[in-house]
């Protein structure tokens, strides 16, 4: 997903001879044209336009291109990638000596793949056909937030402003479960819910889940946590609990390294291998088989009707408000689980690509390709997926990873820590080092600390100054240095465009700033990081000299046109 839009016009400075300084945008969440493949772009280009498929007979040779990149596709996507990225998949996510053995197979399958237009898309179109405005009683988005998934619900019918969008704290090992149910719990009792969606007819492909828990599990974005073992494995509990389905946005999973001792002290070696992943979300829920749900789902479907054969002679026996419209419906086909993983290729190739793919069971993987709009035209990229097919297959997604994008990104990462710690760390800003938690951050002799993603996610010092916010500083170092950083309440989930009062938000991030690494130059994310410092210092500085324990406040609106 993306993480930033570009402004439609720059904001006016307060002195016009700040104009030729360089702009910095550390809010921006691109990857830098340094990490993007164009010469594997071009090579499996010129295949598919100037080869058949491989797996057709010479002599049903007619054209000598391939014709099925260029044609409408399949509804659950392009079929060779929908095998190939299953095999990347499993590969990728063997476990060995990186973590503890999970006891979780990894094993992905062709049938678990449904391909998509890319993570932000895919959202909106899981909760187009897997949710009911009025069934569907919140999405549950984990605190801080990806910003730009709050409007994604809000076109789904979930915002804060009508109560069905609320947010969730994280702890130190990711989304707070306690205060999870505790929500769910008071949501479920506070009025009487409809027994069945109300405005939408999803069977027998689809079904419409109560709660929505959304979260980035792997370099949460924008703080950084990836969610430990244990944690995963209590979530995928609870949602199977209380039929709620889990959204993890995948995307970062394979962007993951050890974090350097120091920028100059890069790895000599030619490749940098991935870190085993931990299980995704939808590995532990497909290991555990259907849920009482998924089985209540499948008796009422495959119930046979009243006076049939072997059916019911009794209405009473009938689910309530139900109908057995769908009796040879297998519970296989209804098993909908309760995860679904939603990765992209916009961190691993190019965003403008657009292509994406999900890892969930196999009836949800189907039951997605039945989105109307999908349907109509088939699985969208299908022209970028024939070639992403082609990178998969070749190695050159693997070389790419290996030799360019984790490489590229440890290094941005290691020297944009290290001017932090330099420049902030004495003015008492905190930052994360480690993004492991709970029992896989138990190191060992030798061991080495792990980061992955874009995103670094800053805590200033707790000082009684009026005035002195993330999101002040953040105004102040627009105004002043022509840097964009990102204040915390734009992680914060709220509203759309809405002035909400400060009670209806609920968890508030005054004191956080996020700054993003991988799209700057390398030597502006280290002048970047001094800008920020300069601005911290005078603001401190402010309140010592004028004695009242305030700062001088900024026009404090160009931000938005970042935003």
């Amino acid at each position: 997903m993306s993480s930033s839009s570009s402004p439609t016009t720059a904001p006016a400075l307060s002195d016009p001879g700040e104009n030729m300084k360089k702009q910095i945008n550390l809010l921006r969440g691109w990857p830098s044209p340094h990490l993007l493949p164009p010469s594997h772009l071009l090579s499996a280009t010129n295949l598919l336009l100037t080869s058949p498929p491989p797996d057709e007979l010479p002599s049903e040779f007619k054209f000598n291109f391939n014709v099925p990149a260029l044609q409408y596709g399949a509804d659950p996507g392009y079929q060779p990638l929908r095998h190939s990225l299953a095999a990347w998949l499993t590969q990728n996510y063997t476990a060995h000596e990186t973590y503890p053995p999970h006891g979780f197979p990894t094993l992905t399958t062709a049938e678990q793949i449904c391909i998509t237009g890319g993570a932000s898309q895919n959202l909106a179109n899981i909760l187009q056909g897997f949710t009911d405005p009025a069934y569907t009683r919140a999405v549950w988005a984990v605190s801080p937030c990806y910003f730009l998934a709050v409007p994604i619900f809000e076109d789904a019918g979930f915002a804060v402003a009508n109560g069905k969008l609320k947010g969730v704290r994280e702890d130190e090992e990711g989304v707070d479960l306690k205060e999870l149910e505790r929500g769910i719990l008071e949501v479920e009792g506070g009025r009487e819910w409809p027994e069945k969606p109300v405005y939408k007819t999803p069977g027998p492909y689809r079904k419409c889940y109560k709660h929505i828990i959304y979260l980035v599990a792997t370099s949460a974005n924008p703080s950084g946590i990836t969610t430990s073992l244990s944690r995963r494995h209590a979530l995928v509990q609870l949602a199977r609990k209380h039929d709620a389905l889990i959204i993890s946005d995948d995307v970062y999973d394979f962007l993951q390294w050890p974090v350097l001792p120091s920028p100059s002290s890069s790895s000599s070696k030619p490749t940098l291998p991935l870190p085993t992943p931990l299980p995704r979300l939808s590995d532990i829920d497909i290991s555990l088989g259907p849920s009482l749900h998924d089985l209540s789902l499948s008796a009422h479907y495959t119930r046979s009707p009243p006076g049939a054969p072997n059916g019911p002679t009794d209405q009473t026996h009938q689910v309530k408000d139900m109908q057995p419209l769908f009796p040879t419906q297998t519970i296989q086909s209804l098993h909908f689980g309760h995860a679904v993983s939603n990765g992209s290729f916009s961190k691993l190739l190019s965003p403008g690509l657009r292509t994406g793919w999900t890892h969930s069971t196999p009836a949800f993987a189907h039951g997605l390709s039945q989105t109307g709009s999908t349907r109509s035209g088939g699985a969208p990229s299908q022209y970028c997926a024939a070639l992403i097919h082609e990178l998969v297959r070749s190695g050159a997604l693997d070389r790419h990873l290996s030799e360019v994008v984790r490489p590229g990104l440890q290094k941005r990462h290691a020297i944009m820590l290290d001017a932090l710690k330099r420049e902030l760390g004495p003015l008492g800003v905190k930052v994360m080092e480690d993004n492991r938690t709970g029992a896989e951050k138990k190191k060992k002799k030798g061991d080495e600390a792990l980061f992955g993603g874009y995103f670094l996610w800053l805590e200033l010092p707790e000082i009684n100054i009026k005035g002195f916010t993330a999101k002040e500083v953040a105004e102040r170092a627009l105004e002043e240095e022509k840097l964009v950083v990102s204040p915390g309440e734009n992680a914060e989930v709220s509203g759309e465009g809405v002035v909400l009062p400060k009670e209806k938000v609920g968890i508030r991030f005054p004191r956080h700033l996020r700054v993003c690494f991988s799209w700057e130059e390398e030597e502006d994310l280290v002048e970047g990081v001094e800008r920020l410092g300069r601005v911290l210092r005078k603001m401190m500085g402010e309140a010592k000299e004028g004695g009242k324990g305030k700062v001088k406040k900024v026009g404090g609106e160009g931000l938005k046109a970042f935003k």
